[in-house]
């Protein structure tokens, strides 16, 4: 009996689990970016399709699967609103994997699925790249070859960890050509380059500040940028990172107001003594402000220099970035400033915060209306009764008010506006910036992690011949925010990285944080070289090769790919090799009998060879009889030629582990 195209082209058994592995695989980095509904009808899918497996339910009828993709194709129109961003097509991409796990069955199912998850493992980099999730990804590539193997192998044969060991063999050989091509092909940027849509932007920063904006921040432990510094890096004291100026309050909220004015040239700086050099790798974040330390002299290639000195970029930051920056470390800032400017950072809403405005023209006619007495005073109340808390009460419409007088309970966003409101309300120029304050330092690397934790916003007032000064009111309440990194403070406070995940959470003291440590320095290492090789290609073939020449990159790509490939021809053809089981199976056997002096004479039939072995050696020929008499069976009778090959294959094998 011959096996009919559709036996042929049905897949085995362990090909299906090999399926749902490999899908599995590619899908699992995806779960923190994909809507909730996919990822349960992904686990749905893959359920359903198990019990299919085990014979509980059957393949489900057309019907049902249209009504499924109709039922998707509303749910991502729904969820994405019409959005053909990235992140719509890898849900999209992700639906459709699960979606065709419940119909595979014949070959063309399962390769039409594999080449899918090729693309959601690619996909994958979209949204993260480091070192785990390369590693990780290089593993999940090998189950989707493994699978495809599967989907080829022998249903006779159904061996569940061939499959792996022959992608092993494919991927093996496909490394070092891999490692050629990254080295020397050009390139056009690489894929993670693609920008995603605004929704999927990382917590962070935003333009405006209310009460309770930065102090939400501090829930989240996601990096926000990377500094290397050439030298010493700034004492703890120094580490104000600039990146928004907010100029107008409406009496609860601040905003860039005349920082975003592009009528005014940029603010004077006149730096004092060196300044310090130093790079950044900043992490996307979908907006176009960079950060600098407190405060820029002149702006990155990427960047321009705004009126206030902060940098915005010439795009969003869509990817993780890499920029140069110079700051001042003592400065006089903005000393020379307009009338109209100067109006402008004294306006206050008339009938806002009222009892602070008063409070502020009484604490200045005690100060002899000194400017540096009055923040003194301000500073001193501070101190006397108010806390410092990362889960302050809600403030209302008067919400310096409340704070002042009420509640007296706040994060740095709190002092920062009640500080600037008193003074304003006595007609002193000020203003809020917002950024980071301090950072973690990696001693291994020589860097600084900025991560949202450490958001912090402080307060710039305006002094006749000094210009700009920078004072934090959080000191006051809170001196060791300034001294300590945010982690180091905050750790014993609720709401912490409450939306962080657990192992962020537990992994910040003894060896769990030496750990945390030594990972995030590789990953920065990895990140700065591998990621960004692309910017470094040229100038590393130069060092390598002296000028660059067409036969010499020619030369380069075609020799190691010359080896590589050579290699894999003498794999595949320099020695013949039996492509049907049963007689590569039987050839072993009758070597294992040429061994131990026995030989089968040219054109004997394994029965009669049995009966002439039976005359010197009867165990060997009972070892050898079942063999002919299934070699017999499958050849000669009428049977189910798969059953019979299984058996056949069972019985060499058998009396291949008894003659050892």
């Amino acid at each position: 009996m011959k096996r009919t195209p559709k036996a042929v082209d049905k897949i085995s058994r362990s090909a299906v689990i090999w399926q749902l592995i490999a899908c599995v695989a590619v899908v699992l980095p995806l779960f923190s970016w994909l809507p909730t509904w996919v990822i349960l009808l992904g686990v749905a899918c893959v359920g359903a399709r198990l019990m299919i497996h085990s014979g509980r339910w059957s393949f489900p009828h057309w019907s049902i699967r249209l009504v499924l993709v109709i039922a998707v194709g509303v749910g991502l129109l729904m969820t994405f609103n019409r959005d053909a961003s990235l992140n719509a097509m890898v849900a999209l991409l992700t639906v459709g994997l699960s979606l065709k796990l419940l119909e595979i069955y014949r070959r063309r199912d399962a390769l039409v699925l594999l080449y899918v998850a090729l693309f959601v493992a690619a996909s994958v980099f979209l949204f993260e790249q480091g070192i785990l999730v390369a590693l990780y990804m290089l593993c999940a590539v090998l189950l989707v070859i493994a699978a495809l193997v599967s989907v080829w192998q022998d249903p006779l044969r159904e061996e569940m960890f061939r499959p792996l060991k022959y992608a092993w063999r494919l991927v093996l050989p496909a490394l070092p050509l891999m490692l050629v091509l990254f080295f020397i092909f050009p390139r056009i940027g690489p894929l993670w380059s693609v920008e995603l849509d605004r929704s999927s932007a990382r917590t962070g920063l935003s333009e405006s500040m209310s009460p309770g904006d930065i102090s939400q921040l501090t829930r989240s432990d996601e990096l926000a940028f990377r500094a290397v510094f050439e030298g010493e890096p700034p004492a703890p004291a120094e580490r104000y990172w600039r990146a928004l100026v907010l100029s107008a309050f409406d009496g609860r909220e601040w905003t860039p107001g005349f920082s975003a004015s592009s009528s005014a040239s940029t603010e004077e700086l006149h730096s004092i003594g060196e300044t310090i050099q130093y790079e950044i790798v900043q992490e996307r974040s979908n907006q176009r402000w960079l950060f600098a330390l407190d405060v820029p002299v002149v702006a990155p290639q990427q960047a321009r220099l705004t009126i206030p000195r902060t940098l915005l970029g010439n795009t969003e930051v869509s990817q993780r970035i890499q920029y140069s920056a110079e700051s001042a470390r003592q400065y006089f800032l903005g000393a020379e400033l307009s009338s109209d400017q100067l109006d402008f950072f004294r306006r206050i809403p008339a009938n806002s915060n009222p009892r602070t405005q008063a409070l502020a023209r009484q604490w200045f006619d005690e100060a002899d209306q000194d400017t540096l007495r009055l923040i003194d005073r301000i500073f001193r109340h501070f101190n006397e009764t108010f806390v410092y808390t990362l889960e302050p009460q809600p403030l209302g419409r008067h919400s310096v008010d409340d704070f002042l007088f009420q509640t007296q309970q706040g994060f740095c966003e709190h002092f920062a506006s009640a500080t600037a409101v008193l003074l304003r309300s006595v007609g002193v120029p000020s203003r809020i910036v917002t950024g980071y304050q301090g950072g973690e330092w990696n001693a291994s690397q020589g860097y600084l992690t900025l991560r949202q934790y450490d958001a912090h916003a402080w307060v710039e007032v305006w002094l006749e011949g000094r210009g700009w000064v920078r004072i934090d009111p959080t000191t006051a309440v809170a001196p060791e925010r300034i001294e300590m990194s945010a982690d180091q403070l905050f750790s014993g406070q609720a709401g912490f990285l409450a939306d962080s995940p657990f192992i962020s959470r537990v992994g910040r003291q003894g060896w769990l944080l030496q750990a945390r440590m030594q990972y995030d320095s590789l990953n920065f290492a990895w990140q700065r070289w591998v990621l960004n090789y692309h910017h470094q290609q040229q100038n590393l073939l130069q060092d390598w090769l002296g000028d660059l020449s067409a036969w010499k990159m020619i030369l380069v790509l075609l020799i190691p790919a010359s080896t590589v490939l050579g290699f894999i021809s003498w794999r595949l053809f320099g020695r013949r090799s039996i492509q049907d089981p049963i007689d590569r199976q039987l050839q072993k056997l009758f070597r294992k009998l040429e061994q131990q002096g026995y030989y089968r004479e040219p054109g004997e039939t394994l029965k009669r060879f049995s009966h002439r072995l039976a005359q010197t050696d009867p165990e060997l020929a009972q070892v050898l009889l079942p063999v002919a008499q299934a070699y017999e069976t499958l050849h000669y009778l009428p049977v189910d030629q798969l059953k019979e090959r299984k058996l056949l294959l069972d019985e060499i094998n058998n009396a291949s582990r008894k003659l050892k």
